[in-house]
């Protein structure tokens, strides 16, 4: 912004103006802080109010300088700023010398004198430059509320329009994979077939990520909470993960889960944080190695679900990334597994929003530890066991 309203139109005197008539203009004027005196419109110097009229108003003053020219009180080195400077520059140049702002400034444009600059125009250009960046972010906001709508509705149309083809796909696929007398089909095309099916699920997989996401983003999602036993949240799990472990011949252990318990959860959301976990786990891991899913309870009266894989493991800034939406743990072209990388950051919206918290602990070649630490509102001895005592 430049300082064009920081200059008051405050007509300048010559050079050969005598001081008394300088004194009567400053008299009539209370509002009158400073008068330039140019010669030849260039600005040559200063006549401020306080000095001046200090000067003249002294019993030997009036009768010293009253026929004398200005340029004999006059500040002959004054403040001077170019109009084209920067709002920016303009308040810089005046915490270098403040005494600009208590007796007026000069205003050149191309070097010829402009008019008088006083502290009062300058902080109303700078309260109009806040208003108009307030405006500017306003109108920000705006664009960025706008921008946030139109993806929700474009998620919302994307969930409709592949879903229901994608569902079809894979529900066809399944009853021709399961009914072979259908197009009496050779191996071959039942190969093609497994394959439409499996990238169908995939496919859908990977949606279903993305709209979990902006649903957490949003803060659209809800939890529908109630009591369960850790075999109700658990068993479920484990008949899911079973046959991913055993395809990669990974030994799925679990324990310490107490059947005296009863945690305060939405079942959902809670089985697919151990889903996603035991299916990273799983994913990682080598053949042959062991993959732990255990629960312990804490002496502040919370829960920790842990899960322990055998695999790679990770460095420590590859930990401080991995939360972050599509980031994964393997980068570029020659990335083994498939993902998102969305399956960590939903794991840790779902625990936050049951007021938990999730944190992975790793080393290079010592596997990777991923643990769920429930408050002690989420965990309490069965009511059965309770009013049996």
């Amino acid at each position: 912004m430049k300082n064009n309203l920081v200059a008051s139109s405050i007509p300048p005197v010559s050079k050969n103006e005598t001081c008394g008539n300088i004194y009567h203009r400053f008299c009539a004027d209370d509002d009158l802080i400073a008068i330039a005196v140019v010669d030849k419109g260039e600005a040559i110097g200063l006549l401020k109010r306080v000095d001046f009229l200090t000067k003249l108003a002294d019993q030997y003053g009036w009768p010293l300088y009253e026929a004398k020219p200005v340029t004999l009180l006059m500040d002959d080195a004054p403040v001077t700023i170019e109009q084209n400077h920067t709002l920016e520059s303009m308040n810089e140049m005046m915490l270098a010398d403040e005494s600009a702002l208590r007796h007026g400034f000069i205003v050149t444009e191309n070097g010829f004198y402009r008019g008088i600059g006083t502290a009062s125009a300058l902080l109303q250009a700078n309260m109009e430059r806040a208003e108009t960046r307030m405006q500017d972010l306003e109108l920000a906001r705006k664009k960025a509320q706008s921008a946030s709508l139109a993806k929700s509705r474009f998620l919302a149309n994307m969930s409709h329009e592949l879903r229901t083809p994608l569902n079809a796909i894979i529900g066809f696929s399944e009853l021709i994979l399961i009914d072979d007398t259908i197009l009496n089909k050779p191996d071959q095309t039942k190969d093609y077939i497994g394959d439409i099916h499996h990238s169908g699920k995939h496919l859908l997989k990977l949606i279903n990520s993305i709209l979990d996401m902006s649903k957490i983003e949003a803060g659209a999602f809800q939890l529908t909470e109630d009591y369960y036993s850790p075999q109700e949240l658990v068993s479920p799990v484990i008949r899911i993960m079973t046959g991913m472990a055993l395809s990669r011949n990974i030994r799925l252990i679990v324990g310490g889960f107490d059947q005296n318990d009863e945690l305060f959860i939405d079942i959902q959301y809670m089985k697919q944080v151990l889903i996603n976990l035991l299916s990273n786990a799983i994913k990682f891991s080598n053949k042959d190695s062991i993959v732990r899913l255990e629960y312990s309870n804490q002496q502040s009266g919370g829960i920790i679900i842990s899960v322990d894989d055998e695999g790679p493991g990770m460095d420590q800034n590859c930990l401080q990334h991995v939360m972050e939406p599509f980031v994964q743990a393997e980068t570029g072209h020659d990335r083994r597994f498939e993902g998102t990388g969305l399956g960590l950051p939903i794991i840790k919206a779902y625990v936050e929003a049951h007021d938990g918290q999730f944190c992975l602990k790793s080393a290079v070649g010592r596997g990777t530890r991923a643990e769920v630490h429930l408050p002690p509102n989420r965990c309490q001895k069965s009511r059965v066991l309770s009013l049996a005592i």
